[in-house]
């Protein structure tokens, strides 16, 4: 027979490919097991054939007796490797779940299973302390969150609201638990290019920073919302406050002569017509003084005192200033911290823009009502309502003829200065009529 008819044919290749490929074992428990089978058929039949070489009784019990020692052991040290890595595949599953608590036992003392035990309990000691470390950087950046005093929001991957801080409520008027995992869109909220309010009054009066951090594995969006009217009003008080001092200045250095002339040239002329001119010029000058007076007041910082306040004090002092007015009251039982002194006087300085807006008697209704983290004091009135709301606090300016555009502004300053906010609009009950609303950032008392 020629040697190239003896040569494998393509599909003898492939028969050969398939066998050696079945042969080849991909798994530790396929493999273990094949070295098992192998094992007892070669000492089987190294035991047969010990046993047909010499054929006398003890030698085929001790055969028998060393083929049972040998698969038994061979059966436990396979079992003992099978146990060890399946000890380590739960303790790694253990590991992706976030459960550090488990630990499997070593199979081996010495070895390289031994190393691979080690290096396994010390990555779940590191993943533990990682997990500590993170938990409580967490921990201290929610209770970071609860105690600022500006509104905080966090949103998990989809966007949605997960966590926000009591401040939540001033902005968006009410609880945020109320609104968790509400999309930022329903919260008028938008991503793209920046964050910001889809409402273009809001966005003037909020600016948004947001950052990013991870949280169970997953990415966060945390956004701090920034009033930048307080800082604005701040600057524009600060530019009126400047003007003010400069007016005021140049304004007495002109008057002081103007007042001390007029005296002089009183004494010296008769009665008359120029003893009048002259009285009418120390009177304006008088009244001009008084004017820069007032608006000086501006420039004074304010000593505030906080203390224990009960709303129906508050309200009967203001009953008995405003006898006529017939002064309508609700939650009078409400107590909370604020300074009495100056709120009373904004409170008066409230009631007597009502009375000069043509408010009837009766109609004014003064209501104290506790929210989450503020304390709110509304005032309505049923008289002309504001016709001008972007220039009610601008200084100098008023509506009123004798007005001279300061008390509002004070009104501003003072309840900013103790923690909190003035606003003013118009009745959206129906009436007509003005609606000046404070909160007051305090605690209510124990």
């Amino acid at each position: 027979m020629a040697w190239s008819n003896m040569a494998p044919s393509d599909m003898d290749k492939s028969k050969m490919a398939k066998s050696f490929k079945t042969l080849s074992f991909h798994s530790l428990e396929a493999s273990s097991r094949w070295h098992s089978l192998l094992l007892l058929v070669v000492s089987c039949s190294l035991a047969l054939l010990a046993s047909w070489t010499w054929p006398h009784w003890w030698i085929w019990l001790a055969a028998t007796l060393l083929l049972f020692l040998l698969n038994r052991q061979q059966y436990l040290a396979r079992k003992r490797l099978l146990a060890a890595f399946n000890r380590a595949s739960v303790q790694l599953e253990a590991l992706q779940n976030q459960d550090y608590s488990l630990q499997a036992k070593p199979a081996f003392q010495t070895g390289i299973a031994a190393t691979f035990q080690s290096q396994l309990q010390q990555l779940g000691e590191q993943l533990q302390q990682r997990k500590s470390f993170f938990d409580e950087q967490q921990f201290l950046l929610y209770r970071l969150i609860d105690q600022l005093n500006t509104p905080i929001l966090v949103f998990d991957h989809k966007q949605q609201l997960s966590y926000a801080n009591s401040e939540f409520n001033h902005l968006f008027g009410r609880p945020w638990q109320s609104l968790r995992h509400a999309s930022a869109a329903l919260l008028g909220l938008s991503s793209e290019p920046n964050w910001h309010f889809v409402d273009q009054s809001r966005q003037r009066q909020w600016q948004i920073r947001h950052s990013r951090f991870l949280d169970q594995g997953q990415r966060h969006q945390l956004l701090v919302f920034i009033n930048i009217q307080a800082a604005l009003r701040e600057t524009e008080l600060q530019a009126w406050q400047q003007l003010i001092r400069v007016l005021s200045h140049e304004i007495r250095n002109s008057l002081t002569p103007v007042l001390a002339l007029s005296e002089y040239l009183k004494s010296k002329l008769p009665a008359g017509r120029e003893q009048e001119a002259l009285d009418v010029i120390s009177q304006r000058s008088q009244h001009l003084q008084d004017f820069v007076g007032r608006y000086s007041e501006l420039n004074k910082p304010l000593l505030v005192q906080l203390q224990q306040l009960q709303a129906s004090r508050l309200v009967t002092a203001l009953q008995l200033l405003f006898k006529e007015q017939q002064l309508q009251a609700k939650g009078e039982d409400l107590e909370f911290c604020s300074d009495g002194m100056l709120l009373q006087q904004v409170l008066i300085n409230l009631l007597k823009n009502a009375i000069e807006a043509g408010s009837p008697s009766g109609t004014i209704e003064l209501s104290f009502r506790q929210l989450d983290s503020s304390i709110e004091i509304c005032l309505l009135d049923q008289g002309q309502g504001i016709a001008n709301p972007q220039d009610l606090f601008v200084p100098f300016y008023s509506t009123k003829p004798t007005g001279q555009g300061i008390g509002l502004v004070l009104c501003q300053q003072i309840i900013e200065q103790i923690g909190g906010q003035l606003h003013l609009s118009n009745r959206t009950d129906g009436k007509t009529g003005a609606c000046a609303r404070i909160l007051l950032s305090r605690p209510v008392s124990d």
